[in-house]
């Protein structure tokens, strides 16, 4: 009876990762039609089973509950490393290696400018252009005007863009798309690390698998932005800052200046790990390491400064606006209840455990000082953001990634506290079913938001793009655009102008304007840019673009080509499939040839 009802949790617990992963599984045997699209179904089956398993063998299940978890208290580091290597393996498998949209063409441009040796010095702007057309077009997406007149300087801080220099110094142009993989992998460890330090090793592991799992740091793997490292040199600060002596405050401190250079907005973080490392020392000692930890920030806080001064006029000014730009108390509370759903939504009403092992019966259960310093790692992160701008999508929560892991260790410290409060074995019983509960929640809202190879398709079309314009256009062209304003001058070596700074008059004129100048337009778009064309040009709605189309992309992004200033007979449009661009290139070097036709 015992091996029955085993094997038979095993394999309803195998159809349901079955059914998730794969969407469903349909079948015909002897003309039956055999359909199975809910793995909950599966999971239900498994649960009732082990519950019945529980009652007609308890004695087996303590000892196997027993077993077991002694097992994964000895294999905890090797799962958890286990962990930390899939989640940069699905960075490198399913990530988008492109420099496409506004973020990671700001960072993966900027690391360019750092490594060549450009970089603080702004960009000259490329193109002298008529009064009437403003400089910010000239500004792709990722940089701004800059303090001095007639330059560019990038919107994002530099430490994201300083350590994928460091990858292209070493590794060539694949290098600054390693970074984020390799973080990631650091950030489970380090949560590992964290969670072990709060509640054992069960606590370190579940920890890790809740990060590894989670939808938001999946996604955000998969791109070249700040996010990810974030989240670990911020763990890695207050991991850090639970080691003793002058080591772990040095240490702790490096961690914060780095977190500091990629994340520059919360400087109020760094009072959390401070405060670890002052309050743990007694008498002088508490100034050694004030002083340990201090050396490192104080220098990184200084090189932000003055970047903020040079590119953008002031110390507290940042490539995104002035504080009173960027903050408001009217976005608290929409706020509050963003990130709250968010956090619902993405990762199940489970997390409501994180306020468990607060419940003054059970705070024996964890170890107070490195669970106060988590609690208080999320907290200072969350108030950071609360008054920050409004965003709608989910995963804005990538926002949230430096106090994230503290917060699953708070979870993790939940359930591991219920498997020692509840009599043996129904609380290792009940810490299994949550857990899966909540990694067959988190692995199917990931699936259903594409994480696991979907978006790389469509972020390959700046590729496409880019590498038809390089061929294709003549020197001389000059592409209106926004969403590829930056992947264009990266992949093609074409100037570009964001056409949604351009008055109505100069947009009406852009073409012929830079013909006179010995340019020629073009104009590229996302299918989803059309309306914002047609309202930017005086156009009609809902009615066909006026240029010629020279080549479209249709699936799975749809995008266009046209030639704004045709001089020469119509050619058929291009239908542009994917085709052997390579996976990932270094910048082509910006073109402003002018023909010989402009006067």
């Amino acid at each position: 009876m015992r091996r029955l009802l085993l094997t038979l949790i095993v394999v309803a617990l195998a159809w349901a990762a079955i059914v998730l992963v794969t969407g469903g599984i349909e079948y015909r045997m002897a003309g039956l039609l055999f359909r199975s699209r809910d793995p909950a179904r599966a999971l239900l089956i498994s649960l009732t089973l082990l519950l019945v398993y529980s009652v007609v063998c308890r004695e087996a299940v303590a000892h196997d509950t027993a077993r077991v978890s002694a097992i994964a208290r000895r294999a905890a580091p090797l799962l958890a490393a286990t962990f930390a290597i899939l989640i940069a393996v699905h960075g490198i498998a399913n990530g988008t290696f492109t420099a496409g949209g506004a973020d990671p063409y700001g960072y993966i441009s900027q690391a360019y400018g750092w490594a060549s040796g450009h970089l603080p010095q702004p960009y000259a702007l490329p193109l002298t252009l008529s009064p009437a057309i403003p400089e910010a077009a000239q500004a792709p997406l990722g940089y701004r005007i800059g303090n001095e007149p007639h330059t560019i300087v990038p919107t994002y801080s530099p430490g994201l863009p300083l350590l994928m220099a460091v990858g292209v110094l070493v590794a060539g142009p694949i290098g600054p798309y390693l970074i984020v993989p390799a973080f990631a992998a650091l950030y489970v460890w380090l949560t590992f690390v964290l969670g072990r330090h709060v509640a054992g090793r069960t606590g370190g592991l579940i920890a890790a698998l809740l990060v590894a799992t989670s939808p938001v740091v999946l996604y955000q793997t998969l791109w070249p932005m700040s996010d990810v490292p974030a989240g670990a040199l911020w763990t890695a600060a207050a991991v850090a800052a639970l080691g003793p002596g002058s080591m772990g405050a040095s240490v702790s401190g490096l961690c914060t200046a780095g977190g500091l250079l990629v994340r520059p907005n919360l400087l109020p973080l760094v009072l959390v790990p401070l405060m670890q490392v002052v309050l743990t020392a007694d008498g002088r000692g508490r100034i050694v390491r004030a002083a340990l930890f201090l050396a490192p920030i104080i220098p990184a806080a200084l090189f932000v400064a003055g970047l903020n001064a040079m590119w953008y006029g002031s110390p507290t000014t940042s490539g995104y606006g002035t504080l009173a730009e960027l903050y408001s108390a009217k976005d608290i509370w929409p706020n509050v209840q963003r990130y709250g759903l968010w956090l619902w939504q993405s990762q199940s009403p489970w997390i409501l455990l994180a306020a468990v092992p607060f419940i003054p019966s059970l705070r024996a259960q964890v170890a107070p000082g490195p669970l106060r310093l988590s609690a208080a790692m999320f907290t200072v992160t969350l108030l950071c953001y609360l008054a920050y701008f409004q965003f709608d999508e989910w995963w804005y929560l990538r926002f949230l990634l430096p106090g994230l892991a503290a917060f699953f260790v708070l979870v993790a410290a939940a359930i591991v506290t219920l498997a020692r409060c509840v009599v043996h074995p129904w609380g290792r019983l009940a810490t299994a079913v949550i857990v899966v509960l909540m990694t067959r929640h988190v692995t199917g809202y990931a699936i259903g938001k594409g994480v696991f190879g979907a978006l790389k398709a469509g972020e390959r079309r700046y590729v496409y793009v880019g590498e038809f314009i390089r061929r294709t256009l003549p020197p001389s062209a000059v592409v209106l655009s926004m969403q590829h304003s930056g992947s264009i001058r990266f992949y093609s070596g074409r100037m570009t102008l964001r056409y949604e700074w351009l008055p109505l008059e100069s947009a009406l004129n852009a073409a012929a304007d830079l013909g006179r100048l010995g340019y020629h337009a073009y104009l590229v778009i996302d299918d989803w840019e059309t309306p914002l064309v047609q309202k930017q040009f005086n156009l009609v709605a809902d009615a066909p673009l006026p240029w010629r189309l020279v080549a479209r992309i249709r699936e799975p992004v749809g995008v266009s080509i046209f030639d704004m200033s045709p001089d020469d007979a119509p050619e058929r449009p291009v239908a542009l499939e994917p085709g052997d661009a390579p996976l990932y290139s270094g910048p082509q070097e910006l073109s402003v040839a002018r023909s010989t036709h402009g006067s």
